[in-house]
């Protein structure tokens, strides 16, 4: 009700108390949704929606219809200073924050209603009690934590630990990293007021508070998504206070208003309201309107994954714990499994074979046949993730002979990252209903003859939408559905997500995939063994 009589006060500007009280009295007789009911005004407002990423943070301004009005973009550095770590400086995201929101918000004409976020899933960063930070953030490409994933999974059970979390314990979850910083940082680890993700840490910044949401709470292998609370026994484990875990609210809930002088450093009138939003990848499924059985999101970021929405949570009944279950909105959860090194393939290609220039991977890609000549890529360059969790996986061109050109191994490198996500798609539709539909959304999807090998590869039209910012749409239809606009995800996401292009499969290529996708499972099993040389280190994957 507060977020109604703001919007109508709004829109009303009323010029003295008692037009104001009949206003309030007004509000009060309204249902869902209230922009329709409160004026046949039309609404010129928008939504700035803050995508903190891995490399990048954009903040993008959405009309209330969720048409992309500006994007600004920031890069984002990822320092390496030992093998298997991948840590940010803090005040260098909060930096890029700041500044992508004041460049979108200046070549903005609406008025902004609103602030919001999504994020990357999996982010570290330790804050002391005045709100400093101890150690840099720790991020999901980290995997010094490979010890602390198996002694946690020894502690509790590997399968227990999902079976409570939905999370497959590995290096990647918050839970091992905790762990790995109070065994090798104790004086420091003692000083630690709050742990927080990234996104936590640029709200503890702009409005003083340390809260989280749902969403990034489910990713962390603490938070019992049965009991919807931080897990006292998997805390007593890693050895750590739940009062060092910031509050859980929803990611649709307003946690504050800009105030102060941040609201001059980012250029946003005081009082607007900030939603808390969440990760990334879940949003993504809001943002492409992955809401109802049968339709899936697929990403290609600097990782990828793919995913679908359920009315109840679904686990792997195998052992191996091999996809995962994140809170969502609306009772609503998200499954699915995400791979390392999706677009971070086609950069590492681009910076060693293509002179640095990502465009040519198309370019090289389009001249060489479907299967390309039968050079295949398993594109394990950071370990894997789903369906594999192997760390120490590596990365392999097989198949290679004197006949091969550079237009294989691009086309290679395109086929070998949806074969991956497609060994996950098989995965998931042993436990949800087969996938008619993908919708797909990250920097990936500006490549078209990569969306054309997936609809062949996957045997399943795939659609892209009308933004490639999708987890940043999904916040933002978070947001105008807080603020009344929508009476809830579905109305909005009907209202909002157009589908602007399909890619049909292609017989004759499914045909060709179909055989070289058994042959890359087949080399992948048949490795996986062989990326386990220490197993009293690195079984923790299994």
């Amino acid at each position: 009700m507060l977020n109604l009589v703001h919007t109508a006060l709004k829109i009303f500007s009323p010029e003295d108390s008692s037009q104001k009280l009949k206003i309030i009295r007004y509000c009060k007789t309204l249902k869902l949704p209230w922009k329709i009911q409160l004026s046949r005004k039309v609404l010129t407002g928008c939504i700035v929606s803050v995508d903190i990423g891995t490399t990048n943070v954009k903040a993008v301004a959405f009309d209330l219809e969720g048409r992309q009005v500006f994007k600004s973009s920031v890069r984002c550095r990822v320092y390496t200073p030992s093998e298997g770590w991948a840590e940010q400086k803090p005040d260098e995201v909060l930096g890029s924050v700041f500044e992508a929101i004041k460049t979108c918000v200046k070549n903005v004409k609406n008025e902004v209603e609103a602030l919001t976020f999504s994020s990357q899933l999996y982010s570290v960063v330790f804050i002391d009690r005045d709100g400093d930070c101890l150690s840099p953030v720790v991020n999901w490409m980290d995997s010094r934590s490979i010890v602390e994933a198996f002694d946690l999974s020894r502690a509790i059970g590997a399968y227990e630990l999902y079976r409570r979390t939905g999370c497959h314990i590995s290096p990647i979850m918050p839970a091992s990293k905790i762990l790995w910083f109070r065994k090798n940082n104790p004086k420091m680890f003692n000083r630690v007021h709050k742990v927080l993700s990234i996104k936590d840490y640029v709200l503890y910044k702009l409005l003083n508070l340390y809260v989280t949401d749902n969403i990034l709470a489910s990713a962390t292998a603490l938070f019992n998504i049965r009991k919807s609370q931080w897990d006292h026994e998997i805390l007593e484990a890693v050895g750590l206070n739940i009062e060092k875990l910031p509050e859980v609210v929803k990611a649709e809930s307003i946690v504050g208003y800009i105030k102060g002088r941040y609201a001059e450093e980012i250029g946003l009138s005081k009082g607007v309201p900030v939603i808390c939003g969440g990760g990334d990848g879940m949003l993504q499924n809001i943002g492409l309107g992955v809401l109802k059985e049968g339709v899936a999101a697929l990403n290609i970021g600097t990782s990828g994954a793919i995913r679908v929405s359920s009315n109840r949570i679904v686990l792997d009944k195998s052992r191996s714990a091999r996809f995962f279950c994140h809170s969502l909105a609306e009772g609503l959860w998200c499954i699915g499994g995400a791979m390392n090194s999706a677009g971070l393939s086609f950069e590492w290609f681009a910076e060693n074979f293509l002179n640095g220039d990502l465009n040519l991977i198309e370019f090289e890609a389009s001249k060489a046949k479907p299967g390309a000549n039968g050079l295949i890529f398993l594109p394990y360059l950071l370990g894997e993730r789903a369906p594999l969790w192997c760390s120490t996986a590596k990365a392999v061109f097989y198949g290679l002979t004197l006949k091969h050109k550079l237009p294989d191994f691009s086309r290679a490198v395109l086929e070998g990252v949806v074969f991956a996500l497609n060994h996950i798609k098989r995965i998931l539709e042993k436990y949800v209903p087969p996938m008619r539909e993908i919708r797909v959304g990250g920097g990936g999807a500006k490549i078209n003859l990569l969306n054309q090998i997936q609809a062949d590869v996957f045997q399943t039209p795939v659609f892209l939408t009308s933004t490639e910012e999708s987890s940043a749409l999904g916040a933002a239809i978070l947001a105008a559905k807080t603020l009344g606009y929508y009476g809830s995800l579905s109305d909005a996401c009907n209202s909002i997500v157009k589908l602007n292009r399909v890619f049909n499969p292609i017989p004759e290529n499914s045909f060709e995939y179909s055989k070289l996708f058994e042959k890359y499972r087949m080399i992948s099993d048949h490795l996986y063994r062989y990326f386990f040389l220490n197993p009293a280190k690195d079984i923790c994957d299994c």
